[in-house]
């Protein structure tokens, strides 16, 4: 019984250092991957790992790299609140993980962003309006210039009536 005991110990103990050797293997490979730019083969990579490891280690790297695949500038697929969702769970999950400081960082980063990036949109908005804003006090100084430029026909012509009646009051005074 013993000795059955420690084969099924030992056979565990090889299939947990088997999976574990996968899984580091496919963060490796998501990791080459990443660094050639190919981030669907690399979120794949990161995906298997977490199939493989649970919520062990590596999973927690590859929940950080997983972030960093959605962050990347490059990457035709961004999305950020994946990215900051990928953070926030290294950062809950993993709080013992060296990975969780940088999660932080980059967590901390992309929440800037995004406030700089509504900031903008709300700048955008402002200069949207205030555009519209000068379109329409330009339309009402040519519609006053035009009124000013009438009301100074209308002088000008009443101007040449009181001249005209002021040579007829000659004329007939003579």
């Amino acid at each position: 019984c013993f000795a059955l005991l420690i084969c099924f110990a030992g056979c565990s103990l090889l299939r947990e250092s088997n999976r574990r050797r996968e899984a580091r293997e496919a963060l490796a490979a998501g990791n080459e991957l990443l660094n050639r730019g190919d981030f669907d083969g690399s979120k794949r990579s990161y995906e298997n790992v977490l199939t493989m490891a649970g919520e062990k280690p590596p999973a927690d790297a590859a929940t950080y790299q997983m972030g960093l695949v959605y962050a990347h500038p490059k990457n035709p697929k961004r999305d950020l609140q994946k990215a900051m969702s990928s953070f926030s769970h290294v950062i809950t999950a993993y709080p013992a993980s060296p990975w969780t400081e940088q999660a932080r960082i980059w967590l901390g980063v992309l929440k800037e962003t995004q406030a700089s990036q509504r900031e903008i949109e709300e700048s955008r908005q402002e200069i949207e309006k205030s555009k519209e804003e000068i379109e329409k006090n330009r339309a009402a100084i040519e519609k006053t210039k035009q009124e000013i430029e009438k009301s100074r026909q209308v002088i000008e012509k009443s101007k040449q009536v009181d001249i005209e009646i002021d040579q007829k009051r000659r004329e007939r005074g003579r």
